[in-house]
């Protein structure tokens, strides 16, 4: 069964609102890891596979980890507290 843009809007909206800045961000990061540009790059097979294997990881254990506006979240908290 092939997977439409009706099917992907129908399982987002089941997600906390939370969570849709996390999934934005991966959905920025596939069309990046997809795009033209990544693969004119000439990017090692180690770097590509080093990619694929951390999003096995993401996909197999999602709740491990955290998202880049998480994470700037709490380095901006961190620098203040200096």
């Amino acid at each position: 069964m092939e997977i439409t843009i009706k099917d992907l809007e129908d399982n987002l909206k089941t997600l906390p609102e939370d969570l849709y800045e996390e999934v934005n961000d991966f959905v920025e990061f596939l069309k990046f890891k997809y795009s033209s540009k990544y693969s004119q790059n000439n990017i090692p097979d180690w770097q590509i596979n080093e990619s694929d294997r951390r999003l096995k990881y993401i996909s197999e254990n999602p709740t491990s980890i955290v998202s880049e506006s998480e994470m700037r979240h709490y380095i901006t908290r961190l620098k203040n507290e200096e």
